[in-house]
């Protein structure tokens, strides 16, 4: 069956191909020489055309810087955008850390304000028990 459609398939390719070779196509034009040069004399001639080849070319260029100042200033805002979030994030993290570490500082800072109280409550049941042997003595 494949042998079958691949035969049908190049079949009609060369038939497609002999086809197209017998139509009566037209004759490719003779390349003009120096066909710049007379289109740049032809505009030269006119004052008014080259005036108005000027303009549409201004326009056009203006347009396009118009067009790519936009996309310029479009992408800078979608980056801020961007980036912001990221900016916020770090902002963020900052605070957080920063009030942990001053919850942790007055955490130790009650610790050690008990632990002072401790010892100067052990201070001062020595002391006055230093002084009850004194007496005794």
């Amino acid at each position: 069956m494949t042998k079958l459609i691949s035969l049908w398939v190049l079949l009609v390719a060369f038939a497609g191909v002999a086809f197209a070779q017998t139509g009566d196509a037209p004759a490719p034009a003779p390349p003009v020489p120096d066909a710049r040069k007379q289109c740049t004399e032809a505009m030269n001639a006119d004052p008014a055309f080259a005036a108005a080849i000027v303009k549409i070319a201004d326009e056009k260029a203006a347009a396009k810087r118009d067009a790519d100042t936009l996309a310029a200033h479009t992408d800078a805002v979608a980056h801020v955008q961007k980036n912001e979030r990221h900016v916020v994030y770090a902002y963020a993290a900052m605070w957080i850390i920063a009030a942990a570490f001053v919850l942790f500082l007055w955490r130790r800072q009650q610790a050690l304000n008990a632990e002072i109280a401790s010892l100067r409550r052990d201070l001062d049941a020595a002391a006055g028990a230093g002084a009850g042997t004194k007496e005794r003595a």
